[in-house]
Formats: C-alpha cells, sequence, structure tokens
C-alpha cells in the first residue's frame, strides 16, 4: 500500500463503487491531506473513471491536465487510476 501520511492528495472524476466523501475520509484516517485542486504541493492525484483515456484527451478534467502540466516542468506527482487505488483500500481491509 502506498503510505499517503503528511501528502496532499487531489482527486479528479468519479470512484465508484466508493462516494467522493468515503474516499475522502479513507484517505484521511490515514493521514492524507485531501485538496479539491493541484498545486505545487500536491503529491498524489486519484484519477477516477474516465479520466485516463488517452485517445480522448478533451474528455481529461482540469485537474488531470493541471497534473500533467506539473509533472512535465519536473514536479514529483504519483497518479493512481480508480483500480490501483481501491486495490489498495481492498488491501488495508484485510
Amino acid at each position: 500500500m502506498i503510505d499517503v501520511t503528511g501528502k496532499v492528495v487531489v482527486i479528479t472524476g468519479s470512484l465508484r463503487p466508493m462516494t467522493r466523501q468515503d474516499v475522502i475520509s479513507f484517505l484521511e484516517d490515514r493521514g492524507a491531506i485531501v485538496q479539491n485542486y493541484v498545486s505545487a504541493q500536491t503529491d498524489i492525484l486519484i484519477a477516477g473513471h474516465k479520466q485516463l483515456n488517452l485517445f480522448e484527451p478533451d474528455k481529461r478534467s482540469k485537474k488531470y491536465e493541471a497534473t500533467i502540466s506539473r509533472i512535465a516542468e519536473g514536479q514529483a506527482i504519483t497518479i493512481l487510476s480508480e483500480e490501483v487505488f481501491f486495490n489498495m483500500v481492498k488491501k488495508s481491509q484485510l
């Protein structure tokens, strides 16, 4: 599991089957700082449903695009897909 303690996390897109508030609570319970925008402090972007479609870039969210721009400028941001995030949630329940 990725350690999110003290990390600034941003969520974009819908994360099914959890609600956004459930995701925020899960992250905050593990010490993450959840923000609604990508900034110089962002460590992790959780990209939910439909955010990783490389063939339809016009459907990407502003948060996803901002993350890609910041990575291109040298900022270290980890992008977690919905699937990777939910695997992390499942493992934490064991």
